[in-house]
């Protein structure tokens, strides 16, 4: 049994296991596989000790004893877990079981508890084991593959389990819903939501709800985190609630892994079925969808507004934003006896709408009702699905003595984000949390009086005439404000038209925050960054010059990659067992994007497959299938493929990468598949390109390497690799092994 409990081999082993399974048996869903057959592991690893014993008592007991007391001892004998299996199998045992293996496999998941059995529903189990079943042998060899990992308590807490779990998720680049949220910004939220005073009266149970949850990697975290500061555990009891069916299914497995015998996922839309209607909770976290309509549910939603006493009373946004329409959820779902609750919106939820609008209204009630505590704007790019300015919003309804009427506002949004596609990191989490904790005032932080965030709104009346509708501060006059501001700039007698006076309340950061002087130090380095890429695109156009102009199209020799060139794919066993010898980090997407001194290196022994700087690596799985990237010292993982020269007669291995390079939109073209696009060795071997001389090819190395040179140095001076000279480099690239341009 492997019991290596570091989380990124172990998810990068289970993708390797699925991946082959995937190959053999294209229709099968590889997340769906990974996913599932990871829960049943770890339920496995718990409670398959006591599967035996809960067969006997089984066997002798099912035609005694009610369903319900049935299942109540089974629970006692497993260790008190929320489930069981009582069909006398584990892993082991179907692997080493006499009969086929259909039989053993249904057996064994028919004595599952009804609670494992709805998540597997879920997880579309039933379907993508039909498909396994057609080639039982690969069933076999999964089965075996994820017996070898030890997923027991000892190796992998829940809140560790839950992590491998979105790890899992985030390698096959699956999205649900509107939102994903990063595992930085998940702890970013539940750390604020949660300190050492988690309230615990007696034997009280303590209750955390996400009306969105999503996978529920969010909700489980928390609660791990709730359970450290508590004095009993066991009364820690997660709720959430989500309307996508997979991801449902995930937040279902993971709560019943980690939650009480109270904790429950339910699957539906959150605004038109509330599941936990009538229940409150005390802590509350949602990353809440913005930008998405309610239009196709609004005669619900607006038959539950003329309600006074429904969720959305306090009033409606417009259709395009159902974002608001969650926090009023979200204050519904706060207990009297006393709630907090941390959420997530985009910077609509502190500005739209003018007084009179349904988001004014909101806010005017968070307000005016003193519910909100802290309100931190985040760096662009915290979110990893959308790079906008967002913010972290904290309710609390029993506020310390020192904060009632008052808010803080913590500005962290010039903080640099190093990596759009990952988010925050851990340093940023870390420095965003002290310096909540602190509660002291800094340049980031101040605190506000509520009344601070509030305006009147009304129109002026000029002889009697409409003239213009203005906003002021709660904390000016209006009389006076007429009579310093605007009647002395009339021609007429200006009045106030008191029926249309509106109070609303809005958050401009900008207001509170003085714009920070440049620093001249930094001035000066990105001036020098401005001259050395003026300088390389000067040195460019010497380059250009070098192209005479477009080639005459005459017929040119093409040979298949086959005859000179050979595809390395990972194996199935691609590790050693042992750290001795070369060790090695994964080639994986993200590596090859940004490699790293600091990535994790793993032991290989003969049978690893390796690729080397003389290579080029080809992605052959996910959304970028067919992207090249220069050869680099590593382990080929599931998602990439090492091509290597084999006869250096016909190619030079630093041709190779620029003909690929030149070649990639033929070979992202070739990627097959719907759910997740995959491209083979044969269609890579079999692409035909143009191949001159070795000594031509010599030449144009020379000629690529310094132009390229000099705008990669440009690219990366300017920090963003979506630009115009990036889009030029792949031209140029093209447009040079394709023969279609001379240089001289």
């Amino acid at each position: 049994m492997i019991k290596d409990n570091n989380i990124e081999i172990i998810k990068d082993r289970i993708w390797q296991i699925c991946s082959s399974v995937k190959e053999a048996i294209p229709n099968v869903q590889q997340h769906e596989i990974a996913i599932a057959f990871a829960f049943l592991r770890r339920i496995d690893c718990l409670v398959g000790k006591y599967s035996q014993e809960c067969n006997s008592f089984y066997i002798n007991n099912k035609e005694r004893l009610s369903e319900e007391r049935l299942g109540e001892k089974l629970r006692e004998i497993s260790g008190g877990y929320s489930f069981y299996n009582h069909s006398g199998y584990t892993f082991k045992g179907i692997i080493h079981a006499k009969g086929s293996i259909d039989v053993v496999l249904n057996t064994y998941l028919q004595g599952f508890s009804y609670n494992v059995l709805h998540f597997l529903r879920g997880m579309n189990f039933s379907q993508n084991q039909a498909l396994l079943l057609r080639q039982s042998r690969y069933l076999v060899e999964l089965i075996e593959k994820f017996e070898e990992l030890d997923f027991s308590a000892s190796s992998f807490d829940n809140e560790e389990f839950a992590e491998l779990i979105y790890l899992i998720i985030s390698e096959g680049m699956i999205y649900y819903g509107e939102h994903f949220t990063s595992y930085e910004l998940s702890n970013l939220i539940q750390k604020c939501l949660l300190n050492k005073d988690v309230r615990e009266d007696k034997n009280e149970v303590i209750t955390l709800y996400d009306p969105v949850c999503g996978t529920g990697h969010m909700l489980v975290s928390a609660g791990e985190t709730a359970k450290k500061y508590a004095i009993h555990q066991e009364n820690i009891s997660m709720y959430g609630q989500e309307i996508a069916v997979f991801p449902c299914a995930v937040a279902e497995a993971l709560v019943l892994l980690s939650g009480s015998e109270f904790s429950t996922v339910a699957y539906g839309d959150t605004l038109t079925e509330d599941a936990f209607a009538g229940n409150q909770f005390h802590y509350i976290l949602a990353d809440n969808p913005f930008g998405l309509s309610w239009k196709p549910i609004q005669t619900k939603i607006q038959m539950e507004a003329l309600d006074m006493s429904g969720r959305f009373s306090i009033g409606l946004p417009a259709v395009y934003d159902s974002q608001f329409l969650f926090i009023e959820h979200i204050i519904s779902k706060m207990s009297p006896e006393g709630s907090r609750a941390a959420f997530i919106t985009n910077v609509a939820a502190l500005l739209a709408g003018d007084a009179r609008s349904g988001e004014s209204r909101i806010r005017r009630w968070m307000f005016e009702q003193d519910l909100v505590e802290t309100i931190i704007a985040l760096p662009a790019g915290s979110h990893t699905v959308a790079s906008i300015p967002i913010y972290l919003w904290i309710l609390s309804n029993k506020k310390d003595k020192g904060q009632i009427g008052k808010v803080r506002l913590i500005d962290a949004s010039t903080m640099k984000i190093k990596s759009r596609r990952k988010g925050l990191d851990s340093d940023m989490v870390e420095f965003i949390v002290d310096e909540y904790q602190s509660n002291i005032i800094s340049t980031r932080s101040i605190i506000v009086k509520k009344e601070q965030f509030g305006y009147y709104e009304f129109n002026l009346l000029e002889d009697g005439k409409k003239s213009e509708r203005v906003t002021i501060s709660l904390d000016k006059d209006i009389s006076e404000f007429i009579e310093k501001e605007r009647q002395p700039y009339a021609k007429g007698k200006i009045t106030i038209d008191y029926s249309s006076v509106e109070k609303g309340y809005s958050v401009d950061f900008d207001r509170f925050f003085e714009q920070k002087n440049v620093d001249v130090t930094s001035l000066i380095d990105a001036t020098n960054d401005l001259l050395r890429v003026i300088d390389a695109i000067n040195s460019i156009k010497q380059d250009i010059a070098c192209i005479k102009g477009r080639a005459e199209d005459k017929s040119k020799e093409e040979l298949p990659l086959r005859a000179a060139t050979e595809v390395v794919l990972t194996g199935s066993r691609n590790l050693s067992k042992n750290s001795d010898g070369q060790r090695l980090p994964f080639v994986s997407v993200s590596y090859l994007r940004k490699p790293s001194s600091e990535e994790p290196l793993h032991g290989i022994t003969p049978k690893t497959k390796c690729s080397t700087k003389d290579d080029v690596i080809v992605i052959i799985k996910g959304d970028n299938a067919g992207e090249v990237f220069r050869g680099v010292d590593g382990i080929l993982t599931s998602t990439v493929a090492a091509i290597k020269c084999i006869d250096e007669n016909i190619i030079t291995p630093k041709y190779l990468y620029y003909l690929l390079k030149g070649y990639e939109k033929s070979l992202r073209s070739m990627a097959k598949g719907v759910a997740m696009k995959s491209l083979d060795s044969k269609s890579i071997l079999d692409l035909k390109c143009i191949i001159p001389s070795i000594k031509e090819q010599h030449r144009l190395v020379g000629y690529l390497d310094d132009i390229v040179g000099k705008i990669d140095s440009i690219i990366e001076a300017l920090g963003n690799a979506d630009n115009v000279f990036s889009a030029y480099r792949q031209t140029l690239i093209e447009n040079v092994v394709r023969g279609r341009v001379i240089i001289s």
